[in-house]
């Protein structure tokens, strides 16, 4: 039977379903919009001589786990590596048992926030943060405060009014608190052991669970790493998530969170199908098992330069302007301010049109602010190019009158 007439979805499409845009990733000359490591150090022959040598170590063994669907909380031995890295970096106590791999660290957040979270619940997020959380927590119906931030990150007597606040408006407490607080996205501050320690008491306070994603940890290229709230807690308040996709490359899709039994539990509860990517597993595992340190060092000295030439850029052309931007010790990201109220946002595309992207800050911004604020990602483009297209930024906005 032939049926010509095309079938109608109209009144069949569930109510969380929209338009999907599937168009390729528009890239600028100067694509500073971006999110991603320094494409020229991803150690792709590290990677395969890493599969190689989980392969020829015990051939038989390896076939048959890839026969079987990977174990919901993916590969044993990556998360025994995984458990005493965060022991060795970051003084988490875990071992493979309280480790759950997950295709990257947005699946890691979306389990917990599926796993705590109900539609009109609220949480607490950094005054800017991460969209890609931000968009989970809005699939999920959550209501997103964002709390004040200034250089250092969350200001914990601030945190504590958005807390009472939340509480006096709506009858209600918070029921997280999100925050990155290591070389934040996007304004690539990092929070100090002090503050750290005043927001656990908070959080205790108004009994609060902490989810701290850890994912820049491993690209601080000045200094020492502030210790994580996960180090300075044992209560099982913080729920701590990580990430191979910025010390390796977000391709691998290969994040984990560790927290207490009884939050995994919950959140394995909500997961869909088996743990992640096995044969990736094994790549991981076995390049990281012999190149940690090094990888670490090689991605962290491209990304100084990079920081670098970029912050060159800002100083050279956007000194006698409005502008203050961020100068971080690790991460991807420089945060620009126009201190005079410039908007950013609505020369955003005429600037992408001429050539440098960026991303306008009320993108990150769960209160609707953010307009006269920007994201520049310095970790992608070439050195010579983060100067440049700093260059460019500031003649096009010259041009179109916004400095």
């Amino acid at each position: 039977m032939s049926i010509s007439s095309k079938f109608n979805f109209d009144n069949l499409w569930s109510e969380k379903s929209t338009d999907a845009d599937r168009l390729l990733t528009q890239h600028a000359k100067y694509d500073f919009a971006v999110a991603y490591p320094p494409f020229e150090a991803v150690p792709m022959y590290g990677l395969i001589d890493g599969l190689k040598s989980k392969v020829d170590a015990d051939l038989e063994k390896v076939s048959i786990e890839m026969a079987y669907y990977p174990h919901v909380q993916g590969d044993e031995s990556l998360r025994e590596f995984t458990a005493n890295k965060i022991k060795n970096d970051r003084g988490i106590r875990a071992n493979k048992e309280s480790i759950v791999l997950c295709n990257g660290s947005g699946e890691a957040n979306g389990l917990v926030i599926q796993a705590l979270i109900d539609p009109g619940d609220y949480v607490i997020t950094e005054q800017f943060v991460y969209m890609g959380t931000t968009k989970q927590l809005t699939f999920y119906e959550a209501n997103t405060v964002g709390s004040p931030i200034d250089d250092q990150g969350l200001i914990p007597e601030k945190l504590e009014e958005t807390i009472l606040n939340i509480k006096s408006q709506h009858g209600v407490m918070p029921k997280m608190l999100y925050t990155i607080p290591e070389h934040q996205n996007p304004t690539g501050s990092t929070l100090p052991k002090s503050r750290k320690l005043e927001i656990l008491d908070i959080c205790h306070k108004y009994g609060i669970p902490i989810l701290e994603d850890d994912c820049y940890v491993d690209n601080r290229f000045e200094g020492d790493p502030e210790p994580a709230f996960a180090t300075l807690d044992d209560s099982g308040m913080v729920i701590y998530v990580g990430s191979f996709s910025k010390l390796i490359a977000p391709g691998l899709r290969m994040g984990f969170f560790t927290a207490s039994d009884e939050v995994i539990d919950r959140a394995l509860s909500v997961k869909v199908g088996s743990g992640p990517n096995q044969f990736t597993a094994y790549a991981i595992d076995g390049f990281l098992r012999n190149n940690l340190e090094n990888q670490k060092s090689t991605y962290d000295k491209i990304l100084k330069d990079k920081k670098e030439s970029m912050e060159k850029g800002l100083v050279d052309f956007f000194s006698n302007t409005s502008a203050k931007w961020s100068s971080p010790k690790g991460g991807c990201y420089t945060w620009i301010e126009m201190t005079d109220g410039a908007n950013l946002t609505e020369v955003r595309d005429e600037v992408f049109s001429r050539g440098v992207g960026y991303i306008a800050g009320d993108m990150f911004a769960p209160n609707g602010d953010g307009q006269n604020m920007a994201r520049l990602c310095f970790s992608f483009e070439p050195v010579e190019k983060n100067y440049e297209g700093i260059k460019e930024l500031a003649s096009i906005l010259k041009d179109l009158k916004v400095i």
